[in-house]
């Protein structure tokens, strides 16, 4: 991802491993970007060999093309290069070491499901009685404490979960065993309730799903954003003739895509959905500049473009004297971005060597003008060279490249559309 390399995480690990959920959540209580490679357990990758040559097992965190091992090993990881709130350990040295040693005492005892199963039995119990009894003097015995951690969900929280809250109901149900009886553990089965209702744990950590990028540019500006973000997503393709009644919940003011949903909560309009995305997750890949004032000209040169940006749909719909009118305007629009918003520097783009939010606003034209111009039988945007020049760099930037609709399939589209509209106006 550009210059930002050194930011990028990736996860290898299994849908199925406690210890591949201990890191997932880390990662989404900390809000860092990710992307999880799911490993075929049975067909182990080579990169996953490679990464873990030791161990040769799951979870594996790769930072910066850096690899780190073993779930705890690498929570603590997160905790120190992330330590921005939640604090996974406490400040002081002495409490510290009491979670350390829990934690340790956690992996110790976790493995005793691979025993006989009587000795196992007897020894997970004993396990969750010690447990039990570190809960009430932790957590019950101080009102204000949801958490081993605390008010928040701490280092010990996360081991303890990968073992009770993902494999217990599991394992009691196959072995036909009973062994987390909330009338004997009540103080730790109140923990796991109050784990299991931390929302943020439960957020989808799977990949894109696999679409066809759509022919909106306004959805594209949020796909290429969460893109080089590598933030992980699902996307739902909107019948705009038929309207979702989520999408026309989450939106009823414009009832238009893009819709973005996080935590539950609707963000509307491709351009404040792309701030809020840098905003929120700010560590990768950053698309507006941190000083004030060229922050400042950035956002003049978004709403110059979300302003004028529909001259060339003007265009588009109309003919004759009405449409040299429009050309006209579209040509100034363009000298403008030449003249003016390409001076700011001699970059690859608009506000250096990296994309940020002006060229995924402006990213349109690399595309979408391209088609329009030539179903209107006009060549305008090869008359500006800086123009021209920006358009090829965004263009063949691996996440623009990617994630561009298919130029066929997008003439196909706008042809039938402007039929349909100039038929409709005469």
């Amino acid at each position: 991802m550009g210059g930002n390399d050194y930011d990028v995480v990736k996860l290898h690990g299994h849908w199925a491993s406690p210890f591949s959920a201990r890191v997932l959540w880390a990662l989404n209580l900390k809000g860092i970007p990710y992307e999880f490679i799911v490993e075929d357990l049975p067909n182990k990758s080579e990169l996953l060999l490679q990464y873990n040559p030791v161990h040769k097992k799951i979870p594996v965190l790769v930072h910066g093309g850096k690899p780190i091992c073993e779930s705890m090993v690498i929570i603590e990881y997160i905790e120190e290069t992330w330590p921005q709130s939640p604090s996974l350990l406490p400040k002081d040295p002495y409490e510290r070491a009491i979670i350390r040693f829990w934690v340790h005492f956690v992996e110790l005892k976790g493995e005793t499901f691979g025993e006989e199963q009587e000795k196992a039995k007897k020894e997970s119990v004993e396990m969750l009685r010690r447990i039990e009894e570190f809960c009430v003097e932790k957590i019950n015995n101080n009102t204000n404490n949801k958490f081993f951690g605390g008010e928040e969900i701490g280092i010990l929280d996360i081991a303890l979960g990968g073992m009770i809250v993902e494999w217990y109901d599991v394992i009691e149900k196959i072995v036909g065993v009973k062994l987390f009886d909330p009338k004997e553990f009540p103080h730790l089965h109140q923990w796991v309730n109050h784990f299991k209702q931390l929302l943020l744990l439960r957020q989808p950590t799977t990949k894109a799903m696999t679409t066809p990028p759509p022919t909106s540019p306004f959805s594209s500006r949020v796909i290429w954003a969460l893109k080089l973000k590598g933030i992980p997503y699902q996307y739902f393709e909107e019948d705009l003739h038929n309207k979702s009644d989520l999408l026309l919940k989450y939106n009823p003011v414009h009832k238009q895509i893009p819709v973005l949903v996080h935590g539950g909560k609707p963000i509307c309009e491709s351009m404040i959905i792309v701030q809020y995305i840098d905003e929120t997750w700010p560590h990768v890949h950053p698309l507006l500049p941190k000083d004030p004032y060229q922050k400042a000209l950035a956002r003049f040169w978004v709403t110059f473009f979300e302003e004028k940006g529909s001259l060339i749909w003007n265009m588009f719909t109309t003919r004759g004297e009405e449409q040299e009118k429009w050309k006209k305007e579209y040509i100034e629009m363009l000298r403008t971005i030449e003249d003016e918003a390409l001076m700011m520097n001699n970059k690859k783009y608009f506000l250096g060597e990296d994309i940020g939010i002006l060229d995924i606003s402006f990213g349109c034209i690399a595309h979408w003008f391209e088609v329009i111009e030539e179903l209107c039988e006009v060549r305008l945007i090869e008359s500006f060279p800086k123009l021209h020049s920006w358009i090829q760099n965004f263009k063949q930037h691996p996440i623009i490249n990617q994630n561009l609709p298919p130029r066929d399939k997008l003439l196909l589209h706008f042809k039938g559309l402007r039929e349909k509209i100039l038929a409709s106006a005469t």
